[in-house]
């Protein structure tokens, strides 16, 4: 199954992308090459009991929600988000302790991965500096879709290194192409709810790929792109 593991739409404060917008872009890119879906993982925004199981019923296509917070050290992507995480966490805050704030989601039954860690980030260069220095580190975002190729390289080194598994997204902020449909996280198991995600970024078998790109006059029209 192959699912994006961090996209951005217009509840972000930087997206202009829907949701229906995305699904458009993957049933054309259907057509040559196999894609099931994505997480959406806003910054700083969590909806929940957001109804997204319908875009699978309707389109066959896998839409699940995490949500990228902001720590002191970058940007964190997070899953299977449940009360108790927002008991305890204002996610809509931008200073958390990247320190420790993995190990305190795990434990409160979440999945947290340092994104773009070598982009607007420092949590790569601690990583480097002092691997104990992050308590509960286990997962990187080993590809992101916006970094250039030594700043994949670098968080790909860095799994190696250190044995931590990886994940890869496409951080699609608008509906096109060079942003969407880039990079991608390949998993052996089926995933259909934010729970099954948790479980197999546990104990499942995956890993990022870098997709394939499909000839433009293929797709869909793209929207403008704001910067």
């Amino acid at each position: 199954m192959i699912l994006d593991t961090h996209v951005h739409t217009v509840a972000s404060d930087d997206s202009t992308a829907t949701i229906t917008g995305y699904i458009d872009l993957i049933l054309a890119y259907r057509q040559f090459h196999p894609f099931d879906g994505f997480v959406l993982t806003e910054h700083r925004t969590y909806t929940p009991g957001l109804e997204l199981r319908h875009y699978w019923d309707d389109y066959g296509v896998r839409v699940l929600q995490g949500v990228e917070m902001d720590t002191n050290l970058g940007h964190l992507l997070v899953y299977g988000i449940n009360e108790r995480v927002l008991e305890r966490f204002d996610l809509t805050k931008r200073m958390h302790d990247g320190r420790r704030i993995i190990a305190e989601l795990e434990n409160l039954g979440a999945v947290a991965v340092p994104s773009h860690p070598f982009r607007e980030s420092v949590f790569g260069s601690v990583i480097e500096r002092n691997f104990t220095e992050v308590a509960g580190i286990r997962i990187l975002e080993r590809y992101n879709g916006q970094n250039n190729d030594k700043q994949n390289e670098r968080a790909d080194a860095l799994c190696a290194q250190h044995a931590l598994r990886g994940l890869g997204g496409s951080d699609a902020h608008y509906v096109h192409p060079a942003w969407f449909l880039t990079c991608a996280t390949a998993f052996d198991d089926t995933i259909t709810s934010s729970d099954e995600l948790v479980e197999t970024l546990h104990y499942g078998h995956y890993c990022p790929v870098t997709l394939p790109a499909v000839e433009a006059i293929h797709l869909p029209v793209p929207g403008p792109v704001v910067r």
